[in-house]
């Protein structure tokens, strides 16, 4: 059985993946901005693990901030002895424009940066036991546009824009993780889930009744993500992007090396 971190667990996709990771007896730490919901979540764990399976207590994180991404790494190198997979999975998108503590727009610094140093600070764990990458990106990405010398949108700012550009680096990312540090690494689209992603948006309070009649529910957006966190195509990918369990197309930005190797550099800096 795998010990596995993810991200933004203590609601929708994550929340999901956790509970049938944790009832197929995997040992998996949670982690959220929200100590209630993650208290929520947990007992939800504890109700579907078999009999004498571990079930960590919680880990309240702020991804926002890259101290908070330290502290969380510090605490699973403490109480996690082996690391097998790492699901980056988090993701914010506001409806105003707004910043870290560590001043990066706040998109950026959640869906990206945050996950690139918390990668960063796990990588020999998970190398050490031959472990594996995930990260939830979306097909908005192929609508993302990274301007590098433009990285907090001083330019143009919307929350769609901040979003998808977000996406977008979270492909880049997975495939420049292969080629820096060695480490399986995938990335994949969930569907159209009802979460509460942006559910401070006008229009998504407007429609937000009728999500349940158009939209998956986190159940069905979390299996792309069990599957690659456990199956052997996760542990040797074919493809840097999966749609429903299948290798799929990346849009065109993401496929170009030399945005993702200046983005892993500027990552770098930035996060320190």
């Amino acid at each position: 059985m795998a010990t596995i971190l993810i991200t933004g667990s203590s609601a929708g996709i994550g929340a999901a993946a956790a509970v049938r990771l944790t009832k197929e007896g995997h040992q998996v730490f949670i982690t959220g901005r929200s100590p209630e919901k993650l208290t929520a979540v947990h007992r939800r764990l504890l109700s579907v693990a078999p009999a004498g399976a571990k079930v960590p207590n919680p880990i309240p994180a702020d991804l926002s901030s890259l101290h908070s991404v330290r502290s969380l790494a510090e605490t699973i190198l403490l109480r996690a002895g082996r690391l097998d997979v790492l699901v980056n999975n988090a993701a914010v998108q506001p409806p105003r424009r707004r910043f870290s503590e560590d001043g990066f727009e706040l998109g950026f610094a959640v869906n990206h940066l945050a996950h690139f140093l918390l990668t960063g600070l796990l990588a020999e764990r998970l190398r050490a036991n031959g472990g594996r990458v995930v990260n939830t990106s979306s097909d908005e990405h192929a609508a993302g546009r990274l301007d590098l010398d433009d990285l907090n949108m001083d330019t143009q700012w919307t929350s769609a824009l901040s979003y998808r550009r977000s996406k977008l680096a979270n492909v880049l990312f997975t495939t420049e993780l292969r080629k820096q540090l060695g480490l399986p690494a995938s990335s994949f689209h969930p569907g159209s889930i009802s979460t509460d992603l942006n559910r401070d948006a006008p229009f998504v309070r407007l429609i937000k009744p009728f999500e349940r009649l158009i939209m998956k529910k986190p159940e069905e957006g979390a299996t792309t993500l069990v599957w690659l966190a456990t199956d052997p195509e996760g542990a040797e990918p074919t493809a840097d992007y999966y749609v429903d369990r299948r290798p799929a197309e990346t849009g065109q930005a993401a496929r170009d090396p030399h945005t993702a190797a200046r983005l892993w550099d500027i990552s770098a800096r930035l996060s320190g």
